[in-house]
């Protein structure tokens, strides 16, 4: 495997670590624990990955534990408001990481789909940012 797909397994494997962790939806001090749980695990996994192919780990620990990072808010973020909406908070919370897990996998199994699991991530945090955005674009007064 070339350093190509090696990261790309690594950036798999820590969304899926930060996913994982951020699927309870939970921003409280049980969250908090969780984010430096994925930090710390997305960094080692995606140096992991790294290493496993005779490329230094090190360059994979922080990269790792950023991406981590961004999916555990982008996912936590996500299944909190899902779960207020709905009454099944624990089956969204299954849900999401049942696919954290499916990330995890289809990433060992075909590294370049970290990638597309990455830029989902991401196209998620800002199509969430801009709809906030926009929701009280005409308003004059917020109260």
């Amino acid at each position: 495997m070339h350093l190509f797909l090696a990261a790309c397994q690594g950036i798999g494997l820590a969304v899926a670590a930060g996913a994982l962790a951020g699927a309870a939806g939970r921003r409280d001090p049980l969250g908090m624990v969780l984010l430096v749980a994925a930090v710390i695990v997305g960094g080692i996994l995606f140096g992991a990955s790294l290493a496993t192919e005779d490329h230094p780990a090190w360059p994979g620990w922080p990269v790792g534990a950023v991406i981590a990072a961004l999916s555990f808010w982008v996912v936590s973020e996500f299944a909190a408001s899902a779960a207020s909406r709905a009454e099944g908070g624990g089956f969204i919370a299954g849900m999401i990481a049942l696919a954290a897990l499916a990330v995890a996998g289809l990433s060992i199994l075909l590294q370049p789909l970290g990638l597309l699991a990455l830029a989902a991530i991401v196209y998620l945090g800002l199509a969430r940012r801009s709809r906030a955005a926009r929701k009280y674009e005409g308003l004059r007064t917020l109260r």
